[in-house]
């Protein structure tokens, strides 16, 4: 039996994941087509945050799957994604914002997430020199953390080399080839190459919308721009705290080494794909900044880098076959989501791809959703 061909346009972690999972299960030939370099696109511009605190079970089941992945990381690929447990903190000064976060917290655990209800003077332990006096209550995961998207990339970019992965560099994919009954059967690049196979797959991130629409297929993903800063090394800063996240303002927070890395706010950035760093933006972040942890009051900003958020209007990703178009699949959409779920997401495709069960529920993020009928949010956990 002829082995099958799949080409997979995107060379992020989760197209990687993707290409590695394929693979492995044998009878697959598979190309990765990437426009620059592999790992050098979005993945490269995260933060890193590996979370299971989400408001949908959807997210929650694949992200424990991704963390569990991560922390078996060297087993599964090779190589080291540098996945610290520091914990997670999500925090609110608000009555009504904690009485969600309770609730969450009990949902989390019927979904197997290991959270627990933090009052403020626990806070105050958790993350030293952060002010929670005025705070009405955290929710926190000790199991979740922080890893190295270009190391967690780069391992995956050599575990999927040895696994027989064809990786394609450079190449800019301009267009999906469909057969005259609109089934998938490669894709065209701007320098006039052409790769077959009998599966597509779209993991192209924020770009994914302008390559769909020629097919029919408006995917509701916008890009939208997220900053990060980091400061230089900060007197008695502790080396390693979880990160924290202000709900009330979109605040996060966390330790690299003796620097501190913060940002977010910017949910309702309009939509667009510059990612010009604007070091000016971090005046919006300094009051909310200096009131939560007055001892950065004094710490330089030493870089400042932006990337972009692949968004949908569920926060859910798009993720398995594309209706209408038999062979042609899409991974995409997630929302800022996507490096702490691209292992699961590996997974996932490759046994949608081949016929077989997920090992999670994909209803949620079927990519005919926003056809038909609406379907669950992520509202809580977003900033």
């Amino acid at each position: 039996m002829q082995d099958r061909h799949a080409v997979i346009i995107g060379g992020g972690i989760i197209g990687l994941a993707i290409a590695f999972e394929l693979a492995q299960m044998g009878g697959w030939q598979v190309a990765v087509v990437e426009r620059h370099r592999v790992g050098a696109g979005t993945t490269a511009k995260a933060t890193g945050g590996i979370r299971t605190q989400f408001s949908t079970e959807a997210n929650v089941q694949l992200a424990l799957l991704g963390r569990e992945r991560f922390a078996h990381w060297q087993d599964i690929y090779g190589g080291d994604p540098r996945f610290q447990r520091i914990g997670y903190l999500f925090f609110s000064a608000r009555a009504d914002q904690a009485e969600v976060l309770r609730r969450g917290a009990e949902r989390q655990r019927r979904w197997g997430v290991d959270v627990s209800v933090v009052e403020p003077a626990e806070m105050a332990g958790l993350v030293p020199h952060m002010t929670t006096e005025d705070l009405a209550v955290g929710t926190f995961t000790e199991s979740d953390g922080l890893g190295d998207p270009g190391a967690a990339a780069a391992a995956l970019e050599s575990a999927c080399r040895r696994a027989g992965v064809a990786i394609h560099e450079g190449e800019d994919v301009r267009a999906i080839e469909l057969n005259g009954a609109g089934e998938a059967v490669g894709v065209g690049t701007a320098s006039g190459r052409r790769l077959f196979g009998e599966v597509v797959v779209v993991a192209t991130g924020a770009w994914t919308a302008p390559l769909m629409e020629p097919l029919g297929f408006l995917a509701p993903i916008a890009p939208h721009r997220r900053q990060v800063y980091r400061t230089g090394p900060v007197a008695e800063w502790p080396p390693v705290i979880p990160l924290a996240v202000d709900l009330d303002t979109g605040l996060y927070c966390h330790s690299d080494g003796a620097a501190v890395v913060f940002g977010g706010g910017d949910r309702h950035v309009a939509p667009g794909f510059d990612e010009v760093p604007q070091p000016a933006d971090v005046v919006r972040l300094a009051d909310p900044l200096m009131h939560r942890w007055p001892l950065l009051q004094a710490a330089p900003i030493v870089q400042t880098w932006a990337g972009l958020r692949e968004m949908t209007p569920d926060d859910h990703g798009l993720v398995g076959p594309v209706p209408g178009h038999p062979g042609l699949f899409i991974a995409a959409g997630f929302s800022g989501h996507g490096f702490m779920q691209a292992p699961a997401v590996g997974l996932v495709m490759a046994a949608l791809i081949a016929g077989a069960a997920p090992p999670v529920d994909m209803a949620a993020l079927d990519p005919g959703r926003f056809q038909g009928q609406a379907r669950a949010k992520e509202e809580q956990y977003v900033f």
